[in-house]
Parts: C-alpha cells; sequence; structure tokens
C-alpha cells in the first residue's frame, strides 16, 4: 500500500482565534503576540507570587552548625500547612519547567519549518504559505519559554530562601 502526499488530502489546518460562528478573526501579530506573552508570563508570576509567599512557605532555618552526618537541608520547625505549599511551590516550579521545554520544543519545531521552507512548501502546498508567520510563532513560543523559566527561576528562588 502507497501512501501519496498532496495538499488537497490534507484537513484544514487548525485555528487558534477563531470567532464562535466558525469565522476566523485573522491573523496573529507581533503586538498581539506580545500581549498574549506579557499576559500568560502575569498570570505565571501571579500564581507563583501566591503559593511562595512567605507567610504560606515559612522561612528555613539557617544553616549555622548543621551536622557532616546529615547536610541535606530540612524543613525543621515548619507547620504543616507550610511544608503542604512547599510541596505544591515545588511542584509548581517542575510544571513550569516542563511547560518551558514544551515550548521552546515548538519554537525548535517551527524553526525547522521556517529554515527548510522549501521542503516543506513543496510537500504541503499552499498549506503553508506565510513564512513570516511562521517566524513569528517560533519567536512566540520561544518567549513564552523563556518567560516560564524565569518566573520558575524566581518561585525556586524563594522556596530555597532561608531566615537569617
Amino acid at each position: 500500500m502507497k501512501f501519496t502526499y498532496s495538499s488537497r488530502s490534507l484537513p484544514a489546518a487548525p485555528t487558534i482565534i477563531s470567532t464562535n460562528d466558525g469565522g476566523v478573526w485573522g491573523t496573529v501579530d507581533a503586538l498581539t503576540a506580545g500581549l498574549i506573552v506579557a499576559l500568560i508570563g502575569a498570570a505565571a508570576f501571579i500564581v507563583a507570587a501566591v503559593i511562595t509567599a512567605r507567610p504560606r512557605i515559612g522561612r528555613l532555618p539557617a544553616i549555622a552548625g548543621q551536622p557532616a552526618v546529615d547536610p541535606s537541608p530540612v524543613a525543621i520547625g515548619l507547620p504543616e500547612s507550610a511544608r503542604h505549599f512547599r510541596v505544591f511551590g515545588w511542584m509548581l516550579v517542575l510544571l513550569l519547567y516542563l511547560a518551558a521545554v514544551f515550548c521552546l520544543l515548538q519554537s525548535v519545531g517551527e524553526l525547522r519549518i521556517f529554515f527548510h521552507w522549501d521542503q516543506w512548501a513543496a510537500v504541503f502546498g499552499s498549506e503553508v504559505d506565510a513564512r513570516a508567520e511562521i517566524a513569528l510563532y517560533s519567536r512566540f513560543w520561544a518567549a513564552i519559554g523563556v518567560v516560564l523559566i524565569l518566573i520558575g527561576l524566581w518561585a525556586q528562588w524563594r522556596l530555597r530562601r532561608r531566615g537569617m
């Protein structure tokens, strides 16, 4: 059995921005993409700030004369709710890093299409006709990935802070 690829047999590409009646609003420009990145970053920042707030996660004790037998930092003396919020905070950091890796891989995939444009155009024909949009999508995914990494690093720093 042979499989042939033609642009006529491919389903229409899914649209991200559409109206309720099935129509499409249009393409995303650089300003809109920047606003979307800013909104996603602000939402992630607010969630990380709420979860890693000092009253919620408590204050780790300072490392002064820690015994050499157990060098691992332990949250001794923290209330149970603070420990729960710390675990939740570390899960959020992990989620932010995983989402950032996804976004960066998505960006690399878009860059692959951008740099091998002739090959993709030969296979898919008129389905891929906006090279500038592909470049914008690649920058969009890369920007989201960088923002999520920075927020993850900030939340991780807040979770590791110690009392003086």
